[in-house]
């Protein structure tokens, strides 16, 4: 390896150092949000260093290392072990592990950051060592990246690539020149990938972007990647060929698969802090598809999921999954004295609830929260008061403060779920002495009384009266709000309405069917102009069954792109690959194809792909 960079990107930038030292803190502390096969990033080590950066990486790069050689966690205070299995000690000075952010490091020094990824996929990929170079004064980051296990690919680039950054001027990011087959698709990569990316942290004026992303704090990373993967290949695979539902397999069956990942290691932390072997029994309220209580079940834990509809796939679980249909209406009938764990995953008008029944069902009742839709505590939808902050935010921060009013210190994670709404809240213990639970309880109903339309008093265990007497339980029957039950001659209309001025507004590209012959891609066109355009009784029919024209456009993605307000064709062959799911699993099959293609059909120059390039079937 000699040190051969060449320049693959470069742009000009109008960017202080800050800006670019603050972009690279958050591609280091969370390179899975653009490299998909990453699932976790653990922080092995970092150290200042006084050598050529080459020198660490051909040492490096000559070794020959063993999974278990980097078993070891700096927490544990043995960096001299790590830097002896590298073999790079005598580069290194080894007095000092440093904990501070990259933006607060000094300004003339260079550190080594050494990092352990793991991978979502472990039948391919290998857990990978990261090193980074940090130079502070030519303001400069270098990246290598090592396997451990060897016949399995690396997370990360076979090449290193350096990021350099000239204050207010541009920045760029060289290429070591490699003889790697994967080395034109890892400068790919880096230009249309990763640098536009990083170009975006650095404009970005929120300082918190980087701390806002973060996410499995309260676990150890490498036991959820592991963990994770031997649920997903248990539960995973069988209950999406098998799933009965109406709504999308990949993502409630893995979301509940990652959400039990999390709730089997938070519990397993908690066994040892407590010293006990005892499994933790929970009550899962709002259980919906009920996979989760499966899950856990199976895992030994002994759980009731309650729901107030059951559904279709409740009959393929096994006896020993306990579920029941019923409707929760909060107050001293609805508490759990017996149980250790409360759940509310999703659990809409019952979310500021789960830390009041956990705290009124037992001194020792912990809870776990994954809020949703906001809901207030007499079940009426939340109505934000500050407009500098999203409604999300606010009500995050709104159920927070609820928790830490019902006498619980009150822990915040991120998980790694396929959904926007992955901020959870986590009930670990009480803040309050068991003696004085009867004040507190009186302050839990202050809190519940300020937030609904009519005051209850009484609040004695026993006496079966509600905590909140304008509590108003959703309806047991679900009324379908996804356009599926509208009219389809309404639907057929409408649909052409949008499908006429998309066509209209011409957008040529060359996308060619035939020699010669160039494909009408058509324009673009905000919703809001859109809805203009169609009779005011059809939209309200629409937002009355589905929210309105946007979901309308969503729900037929096969057909369009909906993207920052706007509306345009979705040119057939360009489908995200995330969509692509192939049900048995095998990643080079074919993609299996059901849906017809809408373009070959209905758009009059016929679909602009080929056959076998098109997502749907000519």
């Amino acid at each position: 390896m000699r040190e051969n960079f060449e320049e693959v990107v470069s742009e000009a930038t109008n960017s202080s150092n800050l800006q670019f030292w603050k972009a690279i803190g958050i591609w280091t502390r969370n390179p899975h949000i653009i490299n998909r096969r990453i699932l976790a990033s653990q922080e092995l080590l970092t150290v200042q260093v006084s050598c050529n950066v080459v020198n660490i990486f051909e040492h490096v790069e000559k070794l020959k290392i063993q999974p278990e050689d980097f078993e070891c966690d700096s927490s544990s205070g043995d960096i001299k072990c790590l830097l002896d299995t590298l073999g790079i000690a005598e580069y290194c000075q080894v007095q000092t592990q440093y904990t501070d952010p990259i933006e607060s490091m000094n300004d003339d020094k260079i550190y080594l950051c050494v990092k352990k990824l793991l991978p979502r996929n472990t039948q391919i990929f290998s857990p990978t060592l990261e090193l980074v170079l940090v130079d502070k004064g030519s303001v400069s980051v270098t990246s290598f990246y090592k396997p451990i296990v060897l016949g399995k690919q690396s997370l990360g680039l076979n090449t290193i690539y350096r990021i350099q950054h000239r204050e207010y001027a541009s920045t760029c990011i060289n290429v070591c020149k490699s003889d790697n087959d994967n080395y034109g698709r890892s400068c790919d990569w880096l230009k249309s990938k990763f640098f536009p990316r990083f170009l975006k942290w650095m404009d970005s004026e929120n300082d918190s972007v980087g701390q806002r992303i973060s996410s499995l704090s309260l676990i150890s990373v490498e036991k959820y990647t592991l963990l994770y993967n031997r649920l997903k290949d248990k539960y995973g695979t069988r209950m999406v060929n098998v799933w009965p539902e109406n709504t999308d397999p990949f993502k409630f069956v893995y979301e509940d698969v990652a959400i039990a990942t999390y709730l089997l290691l938070l519990w397993e932390k908690e066994r040892l802090e407590r010293k006990t072997q005892k499994l933790q029994s929970f009550v899962d309220l709002g259980c919906g598809n009920g996979l989760l209580v499966y899950i856990l079940s199976s895992e030994g834990h002994a759980g009731t999921g309650i729901d107030l509809r059951r559904r279709k796939i409740w009959d393929l679980f096994p006896e020993s999954t306990h579920l029941q249909v019923d409707t929760i209406v909060p107050s001293w009938d609805t508490v759990f004295p017996n149980v250790d764990w409360i759940i509310g995953n999703h659990s809409d008008e019952l979310t500021p609830w789960i830390p009041v029944i956990a705290a009124r069902s037992s001194y020792e009742c912990r809870f776990f929260l994954l809020p949703c839709c906001a809901y207030e505590f007499d079940g009426s939808k939340y109505r934000r008061c500050n407009a500098a902050e999203s409604q999300y935010s606010e009500y995050m921060s709104y159920v927070k403060s609820v928790c830490e009013g019902c006498g619980f210190l009150t822990l915040v994670d991120r998980l790694r779920i396929p959904s926007t709404k992955r901020t959870c809240f986590v009930g670990w213990k009480r803040t309050c002495a068991k003696e004085n639970t009867t004040a507190l309880d009186a302050d839990i109903q202050r809190i519940i009384n300020a937030r609904s339309q009519v005051e209850s008093s009484r609040t004695k265990a026993g006496d079966g009266e509600l905590w909140s007497t304008s509590f108003k339980p959703r309806d047991s029957t679900e009324q379908t709000r996804n356009c599926t039950q509208l009219d389809k001659g309404l639907i057929l209309e409408i649909v052409n309405v949008v499908v006429a001025h998309l066509l209209h507004v011409i957008r040529r590209i060359s996308l060619e069917r035939k020699p010669g012959k160039t494909w009408n891609a058509g324009g673009q066109i905000g919703i809001g102009e859109m809805a203009k355009l169609i009779a005011p009784e059809m939209l309200q029919q629409l937002r009355n069954e589905c929210g309105g024209l946007q979901t309308l456009l969503k729900n037929h993605s096969h057909i369009f792109c909906v993207a920052q307000g706007k509306v345009q064709f979705r040119i057939p062959g360009t489908v995200d690959k995330k969509k692509k799911r192939r049900k048995n699993g095998n990643a080079s099959a074919p993609l299996r194809k059901v849906k017809p293609c809408w373009f070959h059909k209905n758009h009059p120059d016929g679909c602009p792909a080929l056959e076998i390039d098109c997502d749907f079937q000519h």
